[in-house]
């Protein structure tokens, strides 16, 4: 799910414009500010494909967030969504998204912590990961719950997750109004973690991380007939390190097992890396990146496993109060066990904000893309945006 999460926000950020602050990437600092915040973006991109050529959009996009709490609790409320219009005058909410999130302290050693979000989306007929004769994108719900509980005993700290997730894919509809059933890719998913850190150093930390998790689909491989429903076991080791906010790094090294219900498919293992690091020497500047592995049922031969690596940075700098620039990049890679089969992609990005004044900030972003998944040829896109966001 981190994984995920990631290319998710780089990949955001880049095409609307907003920056990747600091308090995001960490996690830390969101909800310390009490009250309502919200902001409406107005967006227009143009994005030039070299498979499917070239599109304009229009975006509006609001965002409002109610944050509250005490000494001891924090709770966060958040809602937003996109209209998008293109060129063709095809119009479609391509998101609408809520969710919560709070801690409780019980004391200076214990800490409560839980998030809910929920989100409806639907992408870009043109995307390049639908037919090219696609008329509407499947709608795609998902909704996503973790809890979890830390306790720290003198050098010891004793942290456990859970985490569930439900993905529902819909029809596509291509330009014939023929539908392609995507049922199979629809599932549950429910899972736990559990981590062990020793405190080395008043900065340095150990630890050894377990993850176990279940993935249950709706429908059978529409290719296999069978479900590739499979359990998930990690074991990781790793050492961490932090200076107050002004850096903080993690990095470990592991082996992972997914392990097929069925017994006719091919249980897979794999080495998984994690490893990442934020910096943020003074206010004005701040740089983070990220690597990390993933293992699961391959989304392009059925029965297989991919093992998924992602490696993702950006970077921000404050030039004085009302001008920021923004920059970003990454690189994907997805090795296919069974076939030996490999896809890449990557991607780089700029951006500028101009703050007009205390409520209004202008920006302008550009995004390159290239993404090779074989036998397809490689597809490279280039996105520019102009965007006005209004905010409280």
């Amino acid at each position: 799910m981190r994984l995920i999460s990631r290319i998710a926000l780089l990949s955001v950020c880049a095409f609307t414009g907003a920056s990747p602050s600091f308090a995001q990437e960490t996690g830390n600092g969101a909800d310390d500010a009490s009250g309502i915040d919200w902001s409406v973006g107005l967006r227009g991109s143009y994005t030039s494909n070299s498979v499917t050529g070239g599109k304009a959009a229009l975006i509006v996009a609001p965002e409002a967030s109610l944050a509250f709490g005490g000494q001891s609790s924090r709770t966060k409320l958040s809602i937003g969504s996109e209209l998008v219009v293109d060129s063709g005058g095809q119009a479609r909410i391509s998101d609408l998204h809520a969710g919560a999130a709070g801690s409780f302290d019980f004391d200076a050693n214990t800490n409560l912590e839980g998030s809910i979000t929920g989100s409806v989306t639907q992408a870009d007929p043109d995307g390049s990961k639908l037919p090219v004769n696609t008329l509407y994108a499947p709608l795609v719900i998902q909704g996503d719950a973790t809890g979890s509980a830390s306790r720290q005993f003198g050098h010891i700290v004793l942290k456990g997750t859970l985490a569930g997730r439900r993905y529902i894919a819909g029809p596509t509809t291509l330009d014939d109004l023929s539908i392609i059933d995507n049922s199979a890719d629809s599932y549950w998913q429910g899972g736990g973690t559990l981590r062990l850190s020793y405190e080395l150093t008043p900065l340095l930390a150990g630890f050894i991380e377990g993850q176990a998790s279940l993935q249950k689909f709706d429908a059978p491989s529409p290719t296999l007939l069978k479900y590739l429903d499979g359990r998930t076991y990690q074991l990781r080791g790793g050492v961490s390190y932090a200076q107050g906010s002004i850096i903080s790094m993690e990095a470990s090294v592991g082996r992972a097992w997914l392990d097929y219900v069925d017994p006719s498919l091919t249980d897979a293992p794999s080495w998984v890396y994690n490893a990442s690091l934020t910096w943020r020497p003074d206010e004005t500047l701040s740089l983070v990146g990220a690597l990390e592995t993933g293992i699961g049922p391959s989304t392009t031969v059925a029965g297989d496993t991919d093992v998924n690596y992602a490696l993702t940075g950006s970077a921000s700098y404050m030039v004085n109060p009302w001008l920021s620039l923004r920059s970003n990049g990454g690189w994907n890679q997805t090795v296919t066990l069974g076939t030996k089969g490999v896809s890449w992609g990557y991607q780089l990005g700029a951006g500028i904000d101009y703050r007009s004044s205390r409520h209004v900030v202008w920006s302008a972003d550009y995004l390159f893309r290239r993404a090779y998944a074989p036998p397809a040829p490689v597809n490279d896109t280039h996105t520019a945006t102009l965007s006005v966001k209004i905010q409280r």
